[in-house]
């Protein structure tokens, strides 16, 4: 008959080694070995639910960077009035539409949208047009551009709106969130310990956090558990 080999994972064994613990010891000596045994499978546990956990905060920081990603997008591309070109009325047209290709990315941690905002050109005209809008003019003094919220610009075939000083103080507010997440999403990478240092301080944290790892602490404490039996017998 073919014999078949099966794998005991940590909770089975536990359980096995929990009978063998109850059979060999009083009831002193039983209390205290459950109570060992209950801490090595919660810290399996507490192992499982931290990665849980940051799975679930990353998710909530990717749906708030998102949020506000959507509410500057709102702000920054509102419709502006527009009107129907008549006879009369002294429009500047600009070509090749109303902007240069590309966008630069703003530093989202420290950028002031209100120090970044031209509106000087758009003051010159009383009406401003471009090759893509024939037939449509805007007042200019409705008009803005702006280098750190053009990132954001999702229809460039229309001008944007002059924004309020509310408005770009929200931005600003926005952009910090978005640069907090941005920075939650992707943290800096650490330094490179000293190689010629050879201190025992640079190496001491990842020597901690090994130390701390559930699947070396765990045979640990059970092997502690079985020294503590074996002696009580020998004292027997």
């Amino acid at each position: 008959m073919e014999k078949r080999a099966f794998a005991l994972n940590l909770p089975d064994r536990g359980v096995i080694l929990i009978g063998v613990l109850v059979y060999m010891i009083p009831a002193r000596f039983s209390c205290f070995s459950l109570c060992l045994l209950a801490l090595c499978f919660n810290a399996g546990l507490l192992a499982q639910t931290a990665s849980n956990s940051t799975a679930i905060d990353t998710n909530a920081v990717k749906a708030e960077m998102d949020a506000a990603i959507h509410q500057v997008e709102k702000i920054v591309c509102q419709t502006v009035p527009a009107y129907r070109v008549v006879h009369g009325m002294h429009v500047s047209v600009y070509k090749p539409g109303w902007f240069h290709e590309g966008a630069t990315k703003p530093n989202f941690n420290a950028v002031d949208v209100r120090t970044t905002r031209e509106t000087a050109e758009f003051d010159k005209h009383e009406y401003c047009s471009s090759d893509l809008n024939p037939g449509l003019a805007w007042r200019g003094r409705d008009l803005e551009f702006n280098s750190m919220t053009k990132y954001f610009y999702t229809n460039r075939t229309f001008p944007k709106k002059r924004l309020t000083e509310a408005e770009m103080v929200e931005i600003n507010r926005l952009y910090r969130i978005i640069g907090k997440c941005e920075q939650q999403l992707n943290p800096a990478p650490k330094p490179e310990a000293d190689s010629d240092s050879g201190s025992d301080t640079a190496t001491s944290p990842e020597k901690r956090g090994k130390l701390l790892n559930p699947y070396i602490g765990v045979p640990a404490v059970i092997v502690l558990g079985l020294i503590l039996v074996l002696v009580y017998k020998l004292r027997s």
